[in-house]
C-alpha cells in the first residue's frame, strides 16, 4: 500500500486533511523518525508515523478479535443508551477505521470480528461462503430431541423463511451449542421461537475457525486472515 500522509491520518480521524499543514509546521509529525515536510508525502506499509509524539505503524488492512460484553452494540456510533463497540478498543490506534464483520446483538457476548477490509467482511457474511457460526445458547424451557432434530433439518422463521440445516449439540436439558451458516436477523433467537422456546442467554463462540482463544471479556487482539 502507498498512500498520502494526510489521507491516512484523516482515515484515522486524528486530524482533518486541511489542518495537517499546521502540525507539520510545528514539527509534530515524523515519518520513520524524520520530520515530515509535506502533507502529501507518500507513506507505505510498516512505516512509522509519529503524530503528536505518539507512534503509529502504517497498515493497509487491520483485523481484530474482540471479546464483547453485553450492552455494547455493533454500530460504529452510539445509539440511544447503548455504546458502540469502538468504546472497547479505544487503546487501538486504528479504532475509527474498524467495522464489524458479522454483527452481535447488544445482549449477546463474546466473539466479534473487526476490520477495515470490506472484502473480508463480504466473505464472512456472504451466504454463498457458508461460514460456520457457533453459539452457546441457554433456553427458557426444556428442549426435546424432536425439537433438536427439527433445528438440524430446517425450521420456518416468523417471516416464512426456511433455514438451512444446522448442527446442534445438547449440553443439558436447557442448553445447546448451535452452529449455523446464515446471517439472518436475530436468527438464533427466532430459531428457538420456532420450536416454542426462548433464548435467555446467548454468546458466540466461533466464526469459521476463529474463537476468542483465551481472551477475557473486554479484551481484544490483532489477527491476520492466515490465523484461521
Amino acid at each position: 500500500m502507498i498512500v498520502r500522509l494526510d489521507k491516512y491520518l484523516a482515515n484515522l480521524w486524528l486530524v482533518s486533511r486541511r489542518s495537517i499543514g499546521s502540525y507539520i509546521k510545528l514539527w509534530k509529525i515524523y515519518i520513520n523518525w524524520e520530520i515530515a515536510k509535506k502533507s502529501d508525502l507518500k507513506i507505505k506499509d510498516w512505516d512509522i508515523i509519529s503524530f503528536d509524539w505518539k507512534d503509529i505503524e502504517v497498515k493497509d488492512k487491520i483485523y481484530i478479535i474482540l471479546n464483547k460484553p453485553k450492552w455494547y452494540i455493533s454500530s460504529n456510533i452510539d445509539e440511544f443508551w447503548y455504546k458502540s463497540f469502538r468504546h472497547l478498543i479505544q487503546d487501538c490506534p486504528y479504532v475509527n477505521m474498524m467495522n464489524v464483520a458479522g454483527r452481535l446483538d447488544q445482549d449477546t457476548e463474546w466473539l466479534l470480528l473487526l476490520t477495515n477490509d470490506w472484502d473480508f467482511i463480504h466473505e464472512i457474511i456472504s451466504p454463498r461462503h457458508k461460514e460456520e457460526k457457533e453459539y452457546y445458547v441457554e433456553l427458557d424451557n426444556l428442549i426435546t430431541d424432536e425439537e433438536i432434530s427439527n433445528l438440524e433439518q430446517w425450521v420456518e422463521l416468523d417471516d416464512g423463511y426456511k433455514t438451512m440445516p444446522a448442527k446442534v449439540k445438547r449440553i443439558s436439558e436447557k442448553i445447546i451449542k448451535l452452529i449455523i451458516v446464515e446471517w439472518k436477523y436475530h436468527q438464533d433467537k427466532r430459531m428457538a421461537e420456532s420450536v416454542w422456546n426462548k433464548v435467555i442467554y446467548l454468546r458466540r463462540d466461533r466464526i469459521w475457525d476463529w474463537n476468542i482463544d483465551g481472551l477475557e471479556l473486554w479484551q481484544w487482539k490483532y489477527l491476520t486472515p492466515t490465523d484461521n
